[in-house]
This record gives C-alpha cells, sequence and structure tokens, in this order.
C-alpha cells in the first residue's frame, strides 16, 4: 500500500509514463499518418496511370478512325468496358464528343486545368482532381494532346474517386485503429515500465529520506533487474556503515561530554560568530551562566565579563593561542586563569578552558605570608639573644644585670625551640610521615590529665581551669595526639581569658559519638576572622598575641590532628 501512495505521488513515476506514452503516442500518429497518405498517393498514381493508358487507346483509336459516329461507337464499348468518362475538345476548347453528357450543352474546355496543361507539357499530358459540379463528384480527370492535322486536338478521360476514396476510408479506419490499440498496449507497457523502475527508487528515496532525519541502519527491500538489486544492497550496506559510524561518533561524543563535564575546569567552545558550541557544567559555574542550555546562543549574551570580551576578540584577531589571569567581577569574586585555543587554521572559533586558580593564589598568599611570619617570629628571639650577647660582650660587671640577660637569651632560646619543635611537628603531620598507635582509651582520663598539667599555669595567671560534665567514654585514639590538641586549646582558653574568668574542658558522647570540648569565656574571635584561625601564624590582634607568646602555630597543630 505504501508503494501504491507512493507510486501516485512520485514524480519520476509520472516523468517517466508520461514521457514514454507522449514518444508513443506522437510515434504511431505519424506512422499512421504517413502510412494513410502514402497509400492514398499510390492509390492516385494508379488511377492516374491507369487514366493515362486510357487516354493513350483513345488517341489510337481516334488517330485511325476519321468518322465520328465510328469513334463514338468504340469509346462507348471502351466506356461499358472501363467505367471512365471520355470527352474530346477541339483545340479552340469546343467540346466534340462526351461520353455522358450533351456536348452541345457543355462549356468551353479550353481552360480547364487538365487542358491548358497538356497543352503546355512537352509529353503532351494534364492531370486535375477536382470535384465536378456536372455529375456532383470528386473526379480525377487526365488529358492527352493528339498529333496530327485531326480536328480533335484533346482526349480528356475522366474517373470518379468516391470508391477510392471509400477504400481509402476504410483503409486509414484500419490503420488508426490498429494505431489506437498499438498505442493503448504501449501506454499499458510504459505503465509497467515506469512502475518497475520508479517503485525500487521511490523506495530507496524513502529509505534516504529516513536516513536523513536519523533512521540510520534503515534497510530497504526492492525487486527488479540486476542493477536494482545491486543499488539496493549498496544502499543497504551503506545504511549499516552508517548506523555503526554514528553509533560510534554518538558513543565517542557522549565519552567526550562525560570526561568535559567531570572536569574541574571549564570548557567552552565558540565558532566564527562566537555561538556557544559547548559548555560543561563547571564552565556554566565558574561564569555564572544563568540560563540552562547555552549552546547557540552568542557567548557575549551569557556573560557580560568586559575583560574576558576582550581576550576573545584578541584572540579572534591574532588567530593564536592566548592565556591570561582576570579577576571576576559578581557576588562570588575569584581569579580565573584562561586559555583559548583556535579550532583549526584559520580559527573557525576558539576553545575556552577555565582555571579556577582563587584557592592557588590563597594558598601563595599564604606561603609568601607563612614565610614572612616565620622570618619575623626567627628574628624577634634572635635580635633579642644577640643583643644580650652582644652587651654581654662588652663586659656587665653587675651580677643582677648578667644573669638578667642571660635569662633573656634562655627564655628566647627556649621560644625557638618551641617553634622549631612545633614547625616540626606540623611538617610531620602535613607529610603523612607522623605514625599514630589508635587505642581504646578514657577520654575522662585524658581530660583529668590535661587539667592537672595546666592548673599551675592557670592559677598563676589567676584563672580558673575547670573540669566540666565527664562521662566515662572510650574512643579509639592516639594518646600523644589527644594530649597535643587537648594541651594546645586549653593554653589558648587561658591566655585569651581575663583574670578570675573560667576555662571549662567537659567530654562525653551525643548519638554514640565520642567529643571533647573545650570552652573559656575569654574575648572570643571576630566572625570575620573565623575562617582564617586554623592558618600557620594567623593572629587576630597581633600585638597582645605575641604579649601573651606562643609560636602561632597551635591551632594549626589541632586542625591537622584532628
Amino acid at each position: 500500500m505504501r508503494y501504491a501512495r507512493g507510486m501516485w505521488r512520485s514524480r519520476l513515476f509520472w516523468n517517466l509514463f508520461i514521457t514514454t506514452g507522449l514518444l508513443v503516442f506522437f510515434s504511431v500518429a505519424l506512422l499512421g499518418f504517413v502510412i494513410t497518405n502514402r497509400a492514398q498517393e499510390n492509390e492516385l498514381k494508379q488511377i492516374e496511370q491507369s487514366l493515362r493508358d486510357k487516354a493513350a487507346f483513345c488517341r489510337e483509336i481516334i488517330r485511325h478512325s476519321e468518322e465520328i459516329d465510328a469513334i463514338r461507337a468504340r469509346l462507348i464499348a471502351m466506356i461499358r468496358e472501363q467505367r471512365a468518362r471520355i470527352t474530346l475538345v477541339t483545340s479552340e476548347g469546343t467540346v466534340v464528343l462526351d461520353s455522358h453528357e450533351d456536348p452541345m450543352m457543355m462549356d468551353n474546355h479550353r481552360e480547364r486545368p487538365e487542358i491548358r496543361q497538356a497543352r503546355q507539357s512537352s509529353d503532351g499530358y494534364g492531370t486535375s482532381t477536382r470535384y465536378s459540379t456536372t455529375v456532383n463528384q470528386s473526379m480525377m480527370y487526365v488529358a492527352i494532346r493528339m498529333a496530327g492535322d485531326s480536328k480533335i486536338e484533346f482526349v480528356r478521360v475522366a474517373l470518379s474517386l468516391s470508391t477510392i476514396e471509400q477504400r481509402i476510408a476504410f483503409f486509414q479506419l484500419i490503420v488508426w485503429t490498429t494505431s489506437a490499440v498499438t498505442v493503448g498496449v504501449a501506454l499499458i507497457l510504459a505503465f509497467w515500465l515506469a512502475r518497475r523502475i520508479s517503485a525500487p527508487l521511490n523506495e530507496l528515496a524513502h529509505g534516504a529520506e529516513q536516513i536523513g532525519e536519523g533512521g540510520f541502519g534503515t534497510k530497504v527491500y526492492v525487486s527488479g533487474s540486476y542493477e536494482v538489486e545491486k543499488l539496493a544492497s549498496t544502499f543497504n550496506h551503506m545504511s549499516e556503515r552508517l548506523d555503526d559510524q554514528f553509533q560510534q561518533l554518538d558513543a565517542d561524543r557522549q565519552r567526550l561530554r562525560a570526561v568535559l563535564g567531570s572536569m574541574v575546569e571549564g570548557v567552552v567552545a565558540v565558532d566564527e560568530d562566537q555561538k556557544v558550541l559547548f559548555a560543561n557544567q563547571r564552565a556554566v559555574s565558574l561564569l555564572d551562566i544563568q540560563t540552562g542550555n547555552p549552546e547557540g546562543r552568542h557567548f557575549w549574551e551569557l556573560v557580560r565579563q568586559r575583560r574576558l570580551l576582550e581576550i576573545i576578540h584578541h584572540a579572534f584577531v591574532e588567530q593564536k593561542p592566548y592565556q591570561e589571569e582576570i579577576e571576576w567581577a559578581g557576588p562570588d569574586s575569584r581569579i580565573l586563569l584562561v586559555h583559548l585555543n583556535p579550532l583549526g587554521m584559520p580559527a573557525r572559533g576558539f576553545v575556552l578552558v577555565f582555571h579556577d586558580v582563587t584557592e592557588l593564589r590563597h594558598l601563595e598568599q599564604m606561603r609568601q605570608e607563612f614565610i614572612a611570619n616565620v622570618s619575623h617570629e626567627l628574628k624577634t628571639p634572635l635580635s633579642v639573644i644577640l643583643a644580650a650577647a652582644e652587651t654581654l660582650e662588652c663586659g656587665v660587671d653587675e651580677e643582677k644585670t648578667r644573669n638578667r640577660f642571660l635569662r633573656q637569651i634562655q627564655d628566647q632560646g627556649a621560644r625557638l625551640e618551641l617553634l622549631i619543635q612545633d614547625m616540626l611537628t606540623l611538617g610531620r603531620i602535613e607529610s603523612a610521615s607522623q605514625i599514630f598507635y589508635r587505642q581504646p582509651l578514657s577520654l575522662a582520663k585524658i581530660v583529668q590529665g590535661c587539667i592537672e598539667r595546666q592548673s599551675d599555669r592557670a592559677s598563676h595567671l589567676n584563672r580558673r581551669l575547670e573540669l566540666g560534665s565527664t562521662e566515662d567514654v572510650l574512643a579509639w585514639v592516639d594518646a600523644e595526639a589527644m594530649r597535643d590538641i587537648l594541651d594546645n586549646l586549653v593554653d589558648n582558653g587561658i591566655k585569651y581569658t581575663p583574670e578570675n574568668g573560667r576555662v571549662v574542658v567537659s567530654c562525653g558522647q551525643i548519638n554514640g559519638e565520642p567529643f571533647v570540648q573545650v570552652s573559656d569565656s575569654g574575648i572570643g574571635i571576630p566572625e570575620k576572622d573565623l575562617p582564617r584561625i586554623f592558618e600557620r601564624f594567623y593572629r587576630v590582634d597581633k600585638a597582645r598575641s605575641r604579649e601573651m607568646g606562643g609560636t602561632g602555630l597551635g591551632l594549626a597543630i589541632v586542625k591537622h590532628l584532628v
């Protein structure tokens, strides 16, 4: 049914059918026209030749007869035999004898076409075919000129064409009937041939349309000549190959999208008109793109960062790779390193790769601050030690003064030793080279031990160090690490709590999970500084912190140990 519907709508079918039908029709019509004309010409030529023979015979009769009555008698006998009309005409055109009419009643025949032609022609013959008003029939006339001194100048023989016309009409009927039958058969054959040719081609065209719409792997099943079947086989093979290749391309595309989508870098591809060809989710997040599907839209519609647009324009102008680090202005300020690489040469677009280097730059800043802080922390006690040593070298007589400088050297040396020890400890923890010996320990005993170690110092500074609510809970921990964590936290609490303040240490469990808590009534930490309290050497109030002592590494050690 699909083939039938497709056939009636097929332009190829109608072109083949109509062209073949018209070709057959005009060929048969031309052949019939030629055949009927030639048949009619042959019939007329035969009649003309017959009339010429009769005219010549009549001329011989007239030559051998002197009397008109004898001529009439012989001619009448011949007329009965030949069924022809004979007319004898003088040189002036007067009719002397006519086999069918009274000569006295007939017009002058001098200017009749056949008479005039016989008079003027070299062979003495004249022929004319016309409708005769005398006998009311179409007639063929043949006139022959007499030779000698006879009174009769011309002999004219005529024959009616009605019988010939009937015979020719019958012949034409046969020819045109045969032609019509031939055209009908030819049209049926043309219909069959056009259908046989167009049906498989329509099926192939339908298959090609399905492939064009994405139906890769579509197959066609057609029958016909060897060439058509070969074409169908080649088409099916091509369709299978296309299906395999597009499946492979789709799989590769999916893998590529998965890879690009899982990258921590943002990737955006734009064409020569700066329309987005691809953008992974990381790029959408980094560039604050609001639309869910940026593909197909201009990049400058999605991103309104002036410097980034200038970089892209510069890359298109220069037609070469380019990179630059820019500061991203927005609700979440960040630093992006932008790499641009052309798609082909000349560039039909660019691939933009965005690296978020905010954390890296922050770490770089922390490294610089760390170096500066370490230098400062080392410089201060070294300066005191050097100054005290120089003073002692110059000679100090008073024992009290000498002892004071020696105590300064000892204090600053201890401070240096503590600083170096904390730095080594932090380095071991960060490099994962510190070995922990975990075992089930009582948190209450660990907390009690910390209070016993720190109580003298708290009393000396007029702070109350108290044991809060405790629950004897076992925890799988390293004893030394837990001691360092608690000592650092309690030490900070004592240093930053004013006189008569309280530092409370408690332990227990919440929802089956063990915990340790150190709280104090100290000055607290401003909210803006909370994200940085675990940075090495970071101090909220640098002057006050140095007065309190410490290395500035305590909370960093606590963080990494935890």
